[in-house]
Order: C-alpha cells, then structure tokens, then sequence
C-alpha cells in the first residue's frame, strides 16, 4: 500500500522567480505511487489542446488516455519509470526514461484520470513547480529544448536540465540569444504568455 504523498529519496529546489521553483526529486526505487484523478487541480489549468509534437504524450492520447494542460513540466533526468495508464480497453504501461518530458503547445500535460508509476534505478524527475502564493493574472509558456538553437523571442529564464550547465538558469534572454545546448542535452525555457 502507498504510504507516501511525495516518495522521493531526496528533493532539492531550485528558486526561479517569485512564481516558480525547479525541483529536481530522486524517486524510491521499487515504490509505487498512484496519483489520484484530477490531482492536478491547484495549477492553473491551460485550454486544453490535443498534442502534436512530443511523441511521449501523443502516443497515450492517441491510445485514448485523457490528459489535461497545465502550466507544469516535467523531464526525466535519470533511472525510468513505469506509468500506467487507463486508457478505452484498460491499463496501458509506458516507459519513461532520460529525455522523455510532457511538455507541448507552452504547457505540460498530465493525465486526467487516475494513473500509477513504479521507480526504477533512482528515477530522477525536474519540474518546473508553481508556488501556491503566485501572482495572480501572470501566464507561463514553456518549452523543452534539446540542441543549440536562436531564440526566436525573449525569454524570462532557460534552465539547464542536463549537460555541463545541469541546475543552472540564465535569466532575461533576448531575442536572437544563441544557446549553447549539445544535441543530447536537454534545456527548458520560460516565457511569460
């Protein structure tokens, strides 16, 4: 039986702005968590889209898993995991590894109904996490990068998930800012809506 509401070994927060933290959490190996329907609700919720480019969350709604969108992400950093789904026909079990993430269309999107995840080999997640006293009217858009790339437009902050730079946040980038991330090195950035 589940015993723990956060089952994670260790967690460490790293501050962003007076709205969001980063929280890297090493999950207990072998420990199943199930997370409960609707457990999302104290983040704001996103008009939901169906999504289009992570392969990770198309291929569940594909399947007929509900998911909503929030202004949340989360990437695996090391170790895997197993989530289990409910999808039409029953559970549906993925593999979430280093890389995989939920973001898409400037959110993160998580499932809808009631899901389950057992840790493997000190799973380790980063999350952008949003403060429960945040400022009221303030959007964030966000994206997973991975490879160098020209921002398009500003950003308020891009932090490194992994590579050389891991934990580390460049703030108030403009537009045309070139960043320096190697192609299997993963990067989030933040924009405000």
């Amino acid at each position: 039986m589940q015993s723990d509401r956060r089952p994670t070994v260790t967690d460490e927060v790293i501050v962003i702005n007076d709205d969001l933290d980063v929280n890297y959490g090493v999950f207990k190996n072998g420990f199943t968590f199930r997370r409960a329907a609707n457990s999302w609700r104290l983040w704001p919720m996103l008009e939901f889209v169906p999504p289009k480019l992570n392969p990770t969350i198309a291929e569940m709604f594909d399947a007929g898993v509900a998911w909503t969108l929030c202004e949340h992400v989360s990437v695996a950093v090391s170790g895997w995991a197993e989530y289990i789904f409910e999808g039409p026909d029953g559970p549906i079990t993925q593999v979430w590894t280093p890389g995989c993430h939920n973001a898409d269309n400037g959110g993160g999107y998580l499932p809808a109904g009631e899901f389950t995840r057992c840790f493997h080999d000190d799973f380790t997640l980063c999350c952008v996490v949003q403060k429960f006293q945040r400022t009221p009217g303030i959007q964030y858009n966000f994206e997973v990068m991975t490879g160098s790339a020209t921002l398009g437009s500003g950003a308020l902050f891009v932090h490194y998930v992994t590579g050389p730079r891991q934990r580390q946040t460049d703030f108030d980038l403009v537009a045309g800012h070139v960043l320096d991330i190697a192609p299997s090195d993963i990067a989030i950035i933040g924009r405000l809506r």
